[in-house]
C-alpha cells in the first residue's frame, strides 16, 4: 500500500509538471530512489544537520551525499529534456569514451572560474548550515565595513554569472 501510494505521489507529482513522458520518468525515477529508505523503514532517520558539530563529514556521509546529489541530477535531465529519446542521447553522450578526456571548448576560462566560485559557495554553505541563514555565519565578528564588502562583493558575483537571456518562467508553458 505505501509503495503504490508513492509511486502515486510521485507519478502524479511528475504529470503536474507537465503532460510529457520526460516527468512521468521524472517522478517515477525520485519514487524509485525513495523506495529503499520506505522499505526499510529508514525514511524519517535523515532529519537532522548532516556532520552536526563537525568540521568535515565522514566518507559514509559524503558518499550519502554525493549519492543523493548525483541521483538528482539524473532525473533532472529527464525533467529538463525535450522527450525520452533526447534523455536518452544526453545520457549516452555522458558515458560515452569523452567521459575520461578533459573538455576543450571556448569559454574555459569561464567554466573553470564557475567551478571555483561554486565550490566557494558550497563551502559557505557547509560552514553555515547549522545556522537559519548558511552565510549570517560568517563574518559576524567582523568589522562591520569589511563584512558588508564581503557581502557587496558576493552579490557582484552572482550578478557577473546571472544569465542575462531572458527565460520563460517554467509554469508558463502549463
Amino acid at each position: 500500500m505505501k509503495v503504490r501510494n508513492t509511486f502515486i505521489i510521485f507519478i502524479v507529482s511528475g504529470f503536474w509538471h507537465g503532460a510529457n513522458w520526460t516527468f512521468i520518468v521524472w517522478g517515477a525515477l525520485n519514487a524509485i530512489y525513495f523506495l529503499p529508505l520506505l522499505l526499510t523503514n529508514n525514511n524519517r532517520n535523515n532529519l537532522e544537520i548532516v556532520a552536526q558539530g563537525k568540521s568535515l563529514p565522514s566518507l559514509k556521509d559524503l558518499s550519502f551525499m554525493l549519492l543523493t546529489f548525483g541521483l538528482t541530477v539524473f532525473a533532472w535531465i529527464f525533467f529538463r529534456a525535450e522527450n525520452i529519446g533526447h534523455a536518452i542521447s544526453y545520457i549516452s553522450e555522458i558515458f560515452s569514451p569523452s567521459l575520461f578526456s578533459f573538455p576543450k571548448f571556448v569559454g574555459m576560462s569561464r567554466a573553470l572560474t564557475t567551478i571555483i566560485l561554486v565550490a566557494i559557495f558550497v563551502l559557505i554553505e557547509w560552514k553555515g548550515r547549522e545556522e537559519q541563514y548558511a552565510i549570517a555565519h560568517i563574518g559576524q565578528n567582523w568589522y562591520r565595513p569589511i563584512r558588508w564588502s564581503f557581502y557587496s562583493i558576493i552579490i557582484f558575483l552572482i550578478g557577473m554569472f546571472m544569465p542575462t537571456v531572458q527565460s520563460p518562467f517554467i509554469y508558463f508553458q502549463f
